[in-house]
């Protein structure tokens, strides 16, 4: 996958800086490629360059032939601007809004080429966009995650329950719908066909098989042993203390319950937290103030806590920081030791750490961080990196998951 991107760069011929006069435009031609995304529009709305609007949709219209006529005969998809959120550069939020996505509009129907709607995906993350124009590497990852989907045949994530993963789940509500006519299930062909079919099947399929970002799965599903598996192959883990294996009690089939004595599971390194955005998920129900869920021990302190509980009220807390003098733990206000099950997710976007429970936020940095502190050794369950007699969790834990990327609701 290669950006031919022009920063600047018109969709109009008489802009001040056209993107077919461009050596980017003319790479990208000669690369023939089999799937083109277009996105431009956003430079189009400064003063100097919209007084040729009447040439708008003919100029666009003539790039989408000019690719989909090359040898490879590539997919075409157009993209909606991302929002301007200020007048900046010239910018003016007011004609991409009401002139130029009409007009997208118009020629996605003329030309019959799908729109990836990026200004939708973006209109409520105005904090993203420093400058007011572009966006910061968070606001370009829901742009990427907003495009990945149309790049597997998908018009959006076949994630139906919102869990962040893709499995037998999202596949039953497929098929409760199999071929009817449910819109919020039609997400595949990249072009509506208004049906719940085989094309909705396939897409669902080539999107399961590459499980976006997952580093690791968990299942904890096991019925008897010390060995607590990754389903992916790379990280299984080896349980300590006997902890017992409870395959009629978990959330999503078995789960894996600690004495809060001795009990824990040890796993080689995972996923250093220093090296960029991830998330992890954790399905627990039970534990106490002051307790471990996910750690990892650290050559500079005693622990490294993605997700345990605070020693106070039990509410939801992760002990990652970057190890400035001013970054402490983040800490919630939920309390998740109340004996129900709760999924609990971190996530790291390379600037926030941000706490979810059940699929709400409940915590979330008021400044942005540095890198985080960099940890490559042993990483565990139901126990602090230390294994602190005091910090052994009691309870369930379930269906833990760690991707390399911000997995936000």
């Amino acid at each position: 996958m290669n950006n031919y991107g022009v920063s600047g760069a018109t969709l109009l011929r008489q802009g001040d800086l056209p993107y077919i006069r461009q050596s980017a435009y003319n790479s990208a031609l000669v690369g023939n490629p089999d799937v083109v995304i277009i996105k431009l529009g956003t430079n189009d709305s400064k003063p100097q360059n919209w007084q040729y609007k009447s040439s708008f949709i003919s100029d666009y219209s003539t790039m989408i032939d000019t690719f989909r006529n090359l040898p490879g005969r590539p997919q075409v998809w157009i993209c909606k601007p991302v929002p301007a959120f200020v007048e900046n550069f010239t910018i003016r939020p007011a004609v991409i809004h009401d002139e130029i996505l009409p007009m997208i509009d118009e020629i996605a129907a003329r030309k019959n080429v799908p729109v990836i709607d990026l200004y939708t995906a973006l209109e409520n993350y105005g904090s993203l966009f420093p400058d007011g124009i572009h966006p910061n590497a968070q606001g370009a990852g829901i742009i990427a995650q907003t495009i990945a989907p149309y790049l597997l045949g998908v018009r959006s994530l076949p994630d139906f329950n919102h869990d962040g993963i893709l499995n037998l789940v999202d596949f039953a509500v497929l098929a409760q719908q199999w071929q009817g006519q449910d819109p919020s299930l039609d997400f595949g062909p990249a072009v509506a066909d208004g049906l719940v079919s085989y094309a909705d099947l396939a897409g669902l399929g080539r999107y399961w098989l590459m499980c976006p970002g997952l580093v690791a799965h968990w299942t904890l599903d096991e019925l008897e042993g010390t060995f607590a598996g990754d389903r992916l192959g790379h990280f299984d883990g080896t349980t300590y203390g006997s902890p017992t294996w409870r395959p009629l009690e978990g959330k999503i089939d078995g789960a894996l319950e600690f004495d809060g004595v001795d009990d824990y599971v040890t796993l080689g390194n995972v996923l250093d937290p220093s090296e960029g955005p991830f998330t992890v998920f954790a399905w627990i129900k039970g534990g106490q103030p002051g307790r471990a869920i996910l750690s990892q021990s650290d050559p500079s302190s005693a622990s490294q806590m993605w997700l345990g509980t605070d020693t106070a009220t039990g509410a939801l807390l992760t002990t990652l920081t970057d190890g400035g003098r001013f970054t402490g733990p983040l800490v919630s206000a939920t309390t998740v030791t109340d004996d129900r099950w709760h999924q609990l997710r971190l996530v790291w976007d390379g600037s926030f750490r941000c706490l979810y429970v059940d699929g709400q936020e409940v915590a979330t940095d008021t400044r942005k961080l540095g890198k985080l502190k960099s940890s490559t050794t042993a990483f565990h369950f139901g126990a602090a990196g230390n294994l602190d007699p005091a910090a052994f969790w009691s309870g369930l834990i379930d269906d833990v998951r760690i991707y390399d990327r911000a997995v936000k609701p």
